[in-house]
C-alpha cells in the first residue's frame, strides 16, 4: 500500500503560488464575480509543525485524481501555525477534490521512507480512506457553489 499511496500523492514540487500571492486584497470581491465564478475557502488543520509549506492540488475530473498531471490548480501556502486557510478564486461552480501535503522541511517534495511510507503530512477533502487503493474522487469531492464554498483538509502523519 505504501507504494500506491506515494504514487497516488505527490511526486514532484508544487509551489507556483505562495500565501503572499493569494491574499484577500488581490482577489476580486464576491459581489464583483459573475455567477459563473465561485471561491473555495480551504482550511487545512492538524499541522504538527508551524514551518514549511502546505501544497494543495485541486482536481475537477475523477479520472485525473490524484495524479500529478491531472491537477486543475496547484497552490502553496506558508505554514505559520497549526492551521492554514487558502482561498481559491474564480472556480466554475462544480465538484472538486483536493489533495494536500505538508512539506515540513521545505525541499519541495513529498518525502517518503521505506516502502513509500509518508514522512510528511498529507490529506484530502472529505478525509477519505487511503486504504487499500488510495482515495477516490467521489469520496473527496466537495461542491463549490457561487459565491463561496468552504472545505476542510485534516493532515495525517504516517499511515
Amino acid at each position: 500500500m505504501g507504494a500506491c499511496l506515494a504514487a497516488c500523492l505527490f511526486t514532484s514540487p508544487f509551489g507556483a503560488v505562495t500565501a503572499e500571492d493569494m491574499t484577500d486584497s488581490d482577489m476580486p470581491e464576491t459581489s464583483a464575480l459573475p455567477p459563473e465564478s465561485a471561491k473555495l475557502e480551504l482550511t487545512i488543520t492538524g499541522l504538527r509543525d508551524a514551518q514549511g509549506t502546505v501544497y494543495l492540488a485541486i482536481y475537477d475530473r475523477p479520472e485525473a485524481f490524484p495524479k500529478m498531471d491531472g491537477m486543475r490548480i496547484r497552490v502553496g501556502a506558508e505554514v505559520t501555525g497549526d492551521q492554514v486557510t487558502v482561498t481559491i478564486p474564480d472556480l466554475p461552480p462544480g465538484r472538486y477534490a483536493v489533495a494536500a501535503f505538508h512539506d515540513e522541511n521545505g525541499n519541495g517534495s513529498f518525502d517518503r521512507g521505506l516502502f513509500g511510507v509518508p514522512l510528511e503530512g498529507y490529506g484530502f477533502t472529505g478525509n477519505p480512506s487511503v486504504f487499500p487503493s488510495g482515495p477516490k474522487f467521489e469520496e473527496a469531492a466537495v461542491t463549490v457553489a457561487w459565491p463561496r464554498s468552504q472545505a476542510h483538509v485534516r493532515m495525517r502523519y504516517g499511515l
